[in-house]
């Protein structure tokens, strides 16, 4: 008996010290060490704020002044395109105001501050290279209208980074935001700060003028349009590229893909398989061999036919059979290569410009100009939902332009300079009670609006209803300007400020936007009609699926009720390990002495 009691005070002993054990190796707390601070070199964004790599794209914030002169609303624009460009439209962007950011529920994202000093007091806890005042920068090197880049870890959490675009003025803030569009920073020797004198001559990115049509290039890689490498392993696999076609051209003879590839020798040729669709349509496949495993090129004769205005999508189906023999962990797989290129030679089309006013050509014609620069917002100037609708446009409009430095335009309704409203394409977003403008062009719009309404006069619709009050309808309107019918209006509006976001969505989502057509589109909650109120024909009506996105205020409720795990919660997670290791190690012990008493030594 005495022997069990010292074998059972043994196996005690010797637990304590394995869950000590278990103790100091962090289970206790954490199994992940510390996370390393982010980089803050400018040079390399838009990483951190967006990585290509990452299965979940980022998600960072665009903050804002209360009360935001133009130029600094233009400069927000600026930089939701630039990033809608830089991220291939993949970054999660939201927006807000200085007032409504809390750190509770915004700090846990990347932050891009964009205006004067003086309305982002928050600042004052970053370490930033060059902190601004109430009074402004004061850099001996930064001249009066110098704009400023600069990013630091964020003080909220250090694995995300506060990037500020601003200046001392309005004209430097603008060129702070125009110098991040290009994605090609230049810094000196601290790489966390960037000062930007202007545009050099020459080097805005500025074609044609007076809404002509500008095509894209004939020769175009995949990286060209926005896509790195792309790797594809398993059984079936789909991959995706797409590309735009201007309305106002059509595709000649002589189009071909050629799809660069390479592939792993631990395939079983066979049967590993890539077909290659566009828009749906079959067009060619190949089989994986060993002529492929470093680089292979498939041309692809591709029929004029097969394309379509607007966008089009090429469709790459990898069907893969791993040897018997692969090493587990080794790259078992097919890597679609950049360098891949369509050559699609375009001509322009003898057709009316007026014939060019449909929804569904959407973006056309605002990236006519690959800088934006044909494009004026108009905005309300105190109403945030039209604010937030026109950064999410600005940022789908960057992603399908290939200009820098962006040059877009933004006026105050009331504030509309003449000359600038007479050579510009218009964007007009909020509700028609509070937009002089959607009064004067009362006559052109496809659904008008009676004076002091919201509600479009639905008119020229073949069937009229009767909605209960209520409910929130957006209002998507393309026109030709009054004044001169080469340039395109479209009024992104709503009988309220969920109509108005629900309008934004439709445009700026792709799997909405595809459904739209014509010149008028109602959308009602998850149902978007489409009409050319010009024939009085419905031409689609279909059922979206999708919810219309929450408020910024919403949002901010909704995140601030969510409450992170507690540091006491996560330190119970070794309590599993610590008792099944006493168990374990216990029983072996006690075997150990059960066995040795049956089995004693003879003497």
């Amino acid at each position: 008996m005495n022997k069990l009691i010292r074998i059972f005070v043994l196996a005690m002993v010797l637990a304590a010290l394995f869950s000590g054990i278990i103790c100091s190796n962090g289970y206790a707390q954490d199994n992940n060490p510390p996370v390393p601070a982010v980089s803050t070199d400018l040079r390399l964004l838009p990483i951190p704020i967006y990585q290509p790599n990452l299965t979940i794209p980022g998600a960072a914030a665009l903050v804002v002044p209360d009360a935001p002169t133009a130029d600094e609303m233009k400069a927000a624009l600026i930089v939701a395109a630039g990033f809608g460009r830089m991220s291939n439209g993949e970054l999660a962007l939201s927006f807000l105001t200085a007032s409504q950011f809390s750190v509770p529920v915004w700090a846990n994202q990347d932050l891009i501050f964009v205006g004067k000093p003086s309305a982002f007091p928050m600042l004052a806890q970053a370490s930033l290279p060059a902190p601004g005042t109430d009074a402004g920068y004061t850099l001996s090197e930064m001249q009066p209208e110098d704009g400023i880049l600069q990013m630091a870890v964020s003080p909220w959490d250090n694995t995300h980074i506060v990037l500020v675009v601003g200046g001392n003025t309005d004209a430097g803030v603008i060129k702070a935001a125009q110098a991040l569009s290009t994605g090609d920073i230049q810094t000196g020797s601290n790489p966390s700060l960037a000062i930007v004198a202007g545009e050099r001559p020459g080097g805005s990115t500025v074609a044609g003028g007076g809404g002509s049509l500008i095509p894209p290039s004939t020769d175009r890689t995949f990286r060209d349009i926005g896509y790195e490498r792309k790797f594809v392993t398993g059984s079936q696999s789909q991959v995706d590229f797409q590309f735009d076609i201007p309305p106002g051209y059509y595709v000649g003879e002589g189009s071909y893909l050629d799809l660069v590839f390479s592939n792993s020798t631990l395939l079983d040729y066979t049967s590993s398989i890539l077909e290659v669709y566009l828009n749906d349509q079959y067009i060619s496949c190949t089989r994986c061999s060993d002529g492929t495993t470093k680089s292979g090129t498939l041309r692809i004769s591709i029929s004029p036919s097969y394309f379509v205005s607007g966008t089009n999508f090429i469709t790459i189906l990898v069907n893969l059979s791993p040897l018997a023999g692969a090493v587990e962990g080794s790259f078992v797989g097919v890597r679609i290569e950049p360098e891949s290129l369509i050559h699609v030679p375009l001509e322009p089309a003898t057709i009316p410009s007026s014939d060019l006013q449909n929804l569904d050509n959407y973006p056309y014609p605002f990236i006519n100009d690959p800088a934006l620069s044909n494009v004026m917002f108009i905005l309300a100037q105190q109403d945030l939902t039209a604010w937030e609708v026109a950064v999410q446009i600005a940022f789908n409009l960057g992603r399908s332009a290939n200009g820098a430095p962006f040059n877009l335009v933004i006026a105050y309704d009331g504030q509309i300079p003449e000359e600038v409203r007479r050579n510009h394409d218009l964007i007009i977003i909020g509700l028609p009670m509070e937009l002089a403008i959607i009064t004067e062009l009362r006559n052109a719009l496809p659904a008008p609006f009676e004076e002091g309404s919201n509600v479009a006069l639905l008119t020229n619709l073949p069937v009229e209803y009767r909605l209960p009050e209520g409910v929130e309808l957006g209002y998507l309107e393309l026109l030709n300007a009054p004044w001169d019918s080469a340039r395109t209006i479209l009024a992104v509006l709503g009988n309220a400020t969920g109509g108005v976001q629900q309008a934004g969505d439709a445009l700026t989502s792709p799997g909405l936007r595809s459904t739209i057509e014509g010149d008028f589109a109602l959308i009602n909650g998850e149902t978007i009609s489409s009409t050319d109120t010009r024939t009085g024909s419905v031409i689609k009506s279909v059922v979206s699926g999708t919810a219309p996105p929450p408020s910024v205020e919403a949002l901010s409720t909704e995140m601030a009720q969510v409450q992170p795990p507690s540091v006491h919660a996560a330190s119970l997670d070794w309590v599993p390990v610590v008792v099944i290791g006493l168990v374990v190690m216990m029983a072996i012990i006690l075997m150990i002495g059960v066995i040795s008493g049956i089995n004693p030594r003879k003497r």
